[in-house]
């Protein structure tokens, strides 16, 4: 039986970086910020790891028969699941409207922004696992290239005097940068419980990704300094505004950005996938579709320039991404545990 490649992983990992994660962490460390991520990714890696452990201990069998070994720890399992993969689709989608409406699409309506969006990632999903894997192998090649251009281009307005003094934040606030970066890099990957044990490469995609993040956070607190990056609202896209290729070329960041569209879409679309899956079976496509138009419908009427309630999310999300996973993480070792 072939192997099925882990290519999602990479898109999951970084997509809840984009607009939300990078403000979090670089708001309790500044200029220390990139210490935290390194840190805070071999932290995530043992939550990785814990996800690669059920995966094989699964031996191919579904979520859904996993859980179906015991009723109240499955059914809570399953519940926890599907309100996770609903908050990393709320997530998601708010993170692409936001970035669509504040810089590319000013004056369109939200609902405009949102339907085409929802009609290709509904299409995705219902399509599949192996839709979803083949989408993300096919664009990881160009999000590979996006993000490379992205790096070495912000380099030339690097400036490593912003980087100085070293180690002068708390350790309250490293440790918090820490903790977020490892709960935020992870949150997504719980849906790659769904896949089958005999995934590869599914710890290199987790890292890949993770240092593609860290050298971000680097080059955006080289150009931009400790105070500038707590300015802007989307700083990893606002710093792509410094890129002039061959120092003619301008206003590329709207091209070298396709690379978070390309995470924010896999991380979506797989989003709906598990949505879809943990439901009942009985007209489970039906409720999916309801629960995406209540989702849009709550970002339309509640997050359309709602900055209170933006700011609950933005708060929120470094706990959040760290609780859900290791309380399902705990109650699919205890089914796996009933079930051998």
């Amino acid at each position: 039986m072939k192997k099925i490649s882990a290519t999602p992983l990479f898109f999951l990992t970084r997509s809840l970086f984009f607009g939300l994660g990078i403000s979090i962490i670089c708001k309790y460390t500044n200029k220390d910020t990139y210490i935290g991520a390194i840190i805070g990714t071999l932290l995530g890696l043992l939550i990785i790891l814990c996800y690669r452990h059920i995966i094989l201990k699964k031996n191919n069998r579904s979520l859904n028969q996993i859980m179906n070994t015991n009723k109240i720890i499955g059914t809570l399992a399953r519940v926890l699941l599907l309100f996770a993969s609903t908050i990393i689709l709320i997530y998601s989608l708010l993170s692409y409207k936001t970035f669509v409406s504040s810089f590319l699409l000013a004056t369109t309506p939200v609902y405009m922004i949102l339907l085409p969006w929802l009609i290709l990632l509904v299409y995705a999903a219902f399509s599949g696992l192996d839709m979803i894997h083949k989408l993300a192998t096919s664009l990881l090649p160009i999000s590979l290239v996006l993000s490379l251009l992205s790096i070495i281009s912000v380099f030339g307005n690097f400036d490593y005097y912003n980087f100085l003094p070293f180690l002068t934040t708390k350790t309250s606030n490293m440790l918090m940068t820490i903790i977020a970066f490892a709960g935020i890099s992870t949150f997504p990957g719980l849906l790659t419980l769904h896949f089958a044990s005999d995934t590869k490469h599914y710890i290199k995609y987790y890292l890949l990704s993770a240092l593609l993040v860290v050298i971000a956070i680097l080059c955006i607190n080289g150009v931009f300094g400790e105070i500038l990056v707590n300015v802007f609202r989307f700083p990893e896209y606002m710093v792509l505004k410094q890129v002039k290729l061959l120092d003619f070329i301008e206003k590329v960041e709207n091209i070298l950005s396709i690379a978070w569209a390309f995470d924010l879409f896999i991380t979506s679309s797989f989003s709906i996938y598990s949505i879809k899956e943990l439901l009942p079976k009985k007209k489970n496509n039906y409720i999916t579709i309801i629960i995406i138009v209540i989702i849009a419908i709550i970002i339309d009427k509640f997050f359309d320039f709602n900055y209170i309630n933006e700011l609950f999310l933005y708060y929120a999300l470094p706990y959040i991404s760290l609780i859900f996973p290791i309380i399902i993480i705990l109650l699919f070792l205890y089914l796996l545990k009933k079930a051998t």
